[in-house]
């Protein structure tokens, strides 16, 4: 005899907006989904593009394709560039679920994909993984509402705004200065100490984060103290955004089956969607409440005819909409308060960790070089102050030339992908010869074809930087896991005196090189970034460096 079941416990694992009836409703028809033609198109596509005519690697299985053989090499890149040397300047290799993936070093090819927006976009198994991040925030969107949303935020990250930024990262560094000066002079007080080690990126992180809060939105993480009283993450927000990081982080079985089958993220019981949801709505709480306090307080200032002094992001964003939608009323001049609210996660992925790690790998190379370091002392120390303006952290020229060398040769960014949302043809600067020994002067592509914009290996690129681009040695760890490190007699700022002809050929935002990438979607806050970057170089920060060695290496 049939008995009837409970399943209401299943409502509170659901989204709000859907109960069990739809969602069994939904899942039937998912089945059916999965049963139908466009399904079964998905798996025969590879067998219909034109890239199935060049040159690729063997093997790789039919879920993971080639992802598993080009993660497992000690340094990030080095399969696609042996890939490179075997088929050539193009070649296409497998992901998941037997799709292929166009790469291609093609300078030409590069630009038109990067200058294309339109046509080659994210693919949505990535925007899924944003999303979650994000919403809909300027990382996030496509099409005409970035286009809109990037021309409404490009003047808050003009110059004038960032200038006015400087004086918060100069203090901030100052501040991690202080810090390690402290931690330096107790434990050098040890007689059996000779140096001392600093674990340098968990502190470069809470700085950036801190920087990126008070530049972003005027919010206090405080996260540099809390690390300092042994602490992290204390403040709610950023606990919620280290938890939503750390839940979409790595690969599951059921996290890939959502990426590539939207029907799979109906299943919203297990541990890491319930992470997500009470993350997402701390952020949301969090946001909401900073955009209503802006408003109101740029409100309160306008009836007074008085201009606010707050110089954050979110300041910035709000006043703009209150402006042009009192003047204009018109909705392509301004963001909704959702939109508004969304860049908030989005300041924090795009101006935290990636500055963080690209100062890391500044001082490492420092630390591993002493010329570079000495010639860059002495530019610094020769500057009487250290608090220095924009202006004058630009004229700094070694340091420049320390910068530009830092992220073509530590790229924090290895790579992105495009997926083309319509048939296309690519051009060549140079022809490749296909598999069946055709010399081909073009690449077709298909809609739903893939195309990876390989920044790492395109800014290492011996036929463009030349023989002393990049170089590896081997070390092993103290668990005797073997790793790759970068071999620093390689890195060389004075390249930058005469950059290398080929590197003009090259779609670049900044510097002849693909670490911003180029076109539409170009980074938006590489102002901000340089000029966040530049003041942990400044000459008291540096004096802190000269006898720390391998500090970097935090796994050893």
């Amino acid at each position: 005899m049939l008995q009837k079941f409970d399943i209401s416990w299943i409502q509170e694992y659901l989204p709000a907006s859907l109960d069990i009836k739809q969602t069994i409703l939904l899942g039937s028809l998912g089945l059916a989904v999965f049963s139908s033609g466009h399904f079964i198109w998905f798996f025969m596509k590879p067998l219909f593009s034109p890239m199935r005519s060049i040159k690729s690697p063997p093997g790789g299985s039919f879920v993971l394709g080639h992802m598993p053989i080009s993660r497992k090499v000690p340094t990030v890149g080095a399969w696609h560039r042996d890939q490179l040397r075997k088929y050539g300047h193009v070649f296409v290799y497998k992901v998941f679920f037997n799709q292929d993936r166009l790469c291609t070093t093609d300078p030409k090819a590069l630009q038109h994909v990067l200058n294309n927006s339109f046509i080659y976009q994210k693919p949505s198994e990535n925007r899924y993984i944003l999303s979650r991040l994000l919403g809909n925030g300027l990382l996030f969107v496509e099409g005409d509402v970035h286009k809109r949303q990037r021309r409404i935020m490009n003047p808050a990250f003009g110059t004038l705004h960032i200038r006015e930024m400087t004086e918060i990262f100069v203090a901030k560094s100052n501040e991690l200065r202080d810090v390690l000066k402290k931690i330096s002079t107790s434990n050098s007080s040890q007689e059996t100490a000779e140096w001392t080690p600093i674990e340098m990126l968990s502190h470069l992180s809470c700085t950036t984060l801190d920087i990126i809060g008070l530049a972003g939105f005027d919010y206090h993480f405080d996260s540099l103290d809390h690390l300092i009283r042994g602490g992290r993450d204390e403040s709610e927000l950023s606990f919620a955004f280290s938890q939503i990081l750390n839940a979409i982080g790595g690969f599951t079985l059921l996290g890939i089956l959502k990426m590539w089958f939207p029907i799979f993220r109906l299943i919203q019981f297990d541990r890491r969607s319930r992470i997500e949801r009470s993350s997402q709505k701390t952020i949301q709480t969090i946001g909401r409440k900073l955009v209503e306090e802006r408003k109101q307080m740029l409100k309160e200032d306008m009836e007074k005819g008085q201009v606010s002094k707050a110089k954050d992001l979110l300041t910035l964003l709000i006043r703009a909409n209150l402006v042009e939608g009192g003047t204009s009323g018109q909705r392509d001049k301004t963001l909704s308060d959702e939109e508004v609210m969304d860049q908030i996660p989005t300041f924090l992925v795009a101006g935290h960790e990636t500055t963080s790690t690209a100062t890391t790998w500044a001082l490492y190379s420092l630390a591993s070089h002493p010329d570079v370091q000495t010639k860059l002392r002495e530019e610094l120390l020769a500057f009487p102050s250290d608090t220095p303006t924009m202006e004058e952290l630009n004229a700094f020229e070694y340091l420049d030339r320390v910068v530009r060398e830092t992220l073509r040769y530590h790229g924090v960014v290895q790579g992105t992908t495009r997926v083309a949302e319509q048939d296309d043809v690519i051009p060549l600067e140079r022809p490749f010869t296909d598999k069946y020994g055709v010399v081909r002067h073009e690449i077709k592509v298909k809609k739903g074809d893939g195309v990876l914009i390989p920044i790492r290996v395109v800014n290492t690129l011996q036929e463009i930087w030349g023989d002393d681009s990049e170089e590896f040695k081997y070390v092993f760890s103290s668990s005797g896991m073997i790793l790759s490190l970068f071999d620093d007699m390689l890195f060389s700022p004075d390249r930058w005196l005469d950059p290398p002809k080929r590197s003009a050929s090259l779609p670049s935002a900044w510097g002849n090189q693909l670490s911003f990438i180029a076109g539409p979607r170009a980074c938006i806050g590489l102002r901000f970034a340089l000029v966040e970057f530049v003041p942990f170089d400044v000459p008291n920060a540096l004096n802190l460096f000269t006898d720390i060695r391998m500090f970097l290496l935090f796994f050893f």
